[in-house]
């Protein structure tokens, strides 16, 4: 098996999770689990790995790597790694871990038995995935799919914690090319944020850190590892970019860190651009972002539309909203508010603003 076909997917839950991995290869191992689970199959318990699985994914040779009583203690530490989200759809706290049990396989020596644990199968299981989702969603709402991502790279390229959890969330956003985040959130994901008592100044335990990060409380406040943004995208995020646009074998293409925005003299929204994997895109699809592109709209940021909403509710608000008039000889096109026949002098921003506020 090599490397670049390990076929890793999971759930966005995990891709927005914070895990307190304790060194890189545990990320590692992870990412080799993952690619032994097929997360539109039949959910599993019990998953096998074997040590050369590990050794390929490392693109290594035994003799130039940890031993395999060194990997196993790798892969036992990771039942006791915690982790967290924020579990939007009922706005609630949750911690995980994603192991259970590791154990050698009595009858394949090198080979390691891991039990997922209850979360380790909603994030790389799509059905088990689907029936959390049902199970927590409140009586009387819709059902709505979270989503997944797919990771498309040999990662074993990826060097560091941080930058493989950076590519995970910009690979969230592949088939949009368009990802904005706070610039705390991507700071907490990439583990950079502590929590830590006002009045002693003390860190929290990890347990409590994964707690209160995402429901804080008066009494405890975020410490900032990189607190001047300057230093933060000179160490991290210009380095993560040009390393991810440097691979040519993933499929981000021209990442960059297209737009800043402030609330009062603090940088916190950060929006990437990257060229989008569209070739998946309908007629209908394909007309939408024709119309938009005319209005001065980003291809990326119609991309993100069409996956977040349809086109068909983006042709919808356009028409029930907007009256086009074309005037005068040169039939230059003025466009109208139909609610109020309001004239809108700039139509792109009144679709940035107004009309598509999920961009904001």
């Amino acid at each position: 098996m090599k490397p670049a076909k390990y076929n890793i997917i999971h759930a966005n839950f995990f891709n927005r999770s914070i895990c307190k991995f304790d060194n890189e290869i545990q990320k590692d191992i992870v990412y080799v689990v993952q690619g032994k689970i097929d997360f539109f199959g039949e959910p599993q318990d019990l998953i096998r790995i074997p040590y050369s699985d590990y050794i390929m994914f490392k693109n290594t040779k035994k003799n130039n790597t940890y031993s395999f009583i060194e990997f196993t203690q790798f892969v036992a530490e990771i039942i006791g790694v915690g982790g967290a989200f924020f579990n939007k759809i009922n706005n609630s706290f949750i911690s995980f871990n994603l192991f259970d049990n590791v154990q050698i396989d009595v009858e394949n020596p090198e080979t390691l038995i891991i039990q997922l644990g209850r979360f380790g199968k909603i994030f790389f299981f799509q059905k088990s995935l689907k029936n959390y989702i049902e199970e927590i969603t409140p009586k009387g709402k819709s059902i709505r799919y979270i989503g997944h991502t797919q990771i498309d790279n040999d990662l074993s390229k990826i060097r560091g914690l941080r930058r493989k959890k950076f590519f995970e969330i910009i690979s969230q956003f592949k088939n949009t090319g368009f990802c904005k985040i706070r610039v705390l959130e991507l700071k907490m994901y990439l583990g950079y944020i502590e929590v830590v008592d006002k009045d002693t100044g003390e860190a929290l335990s990890q347990k409590d850190q994964l707690k209160f990060i995402f429901i804080p409380q008066d009494q405890f406040k975020f410490k900032d590892n990189h607190v001047q943004y300057g230093q933060f995208e000179r160490d991290f995020l210009k380095p993560a970019i040009r390393s991810i646009n440097e691979d040519k074998g993933n499929p981000i293409r021209n990442l960059t860190l297209f737009k800043k925005s402030k609330t009062g003299r603090k940088i916190t929204h950060l929006e990437f651009r990257f060229d989008p994997l569209s070739d998946n895109l309908s007629a209908k699809e394909l007309e939408c972002i024709k119309l938009f592109e005319k209005l001065n709209l980003d291809r990326g940021q119609i991309v993100f539309l069409i996956k977040r909403i349809g086109s068909e509710e983006m042709l919808n608000r356009w028409i029930q909203n907007v009256d086009r008039r074309v005037h005068g000889e040169n039939k230059i096109p003025k466009y109208y508010e139909r609610n109020n026949q309001k004239e809108i002098e700039n139509i792109s921003g009144y679709l940035y603003k107004v009309l598509f506020k999920e961009l904001n």
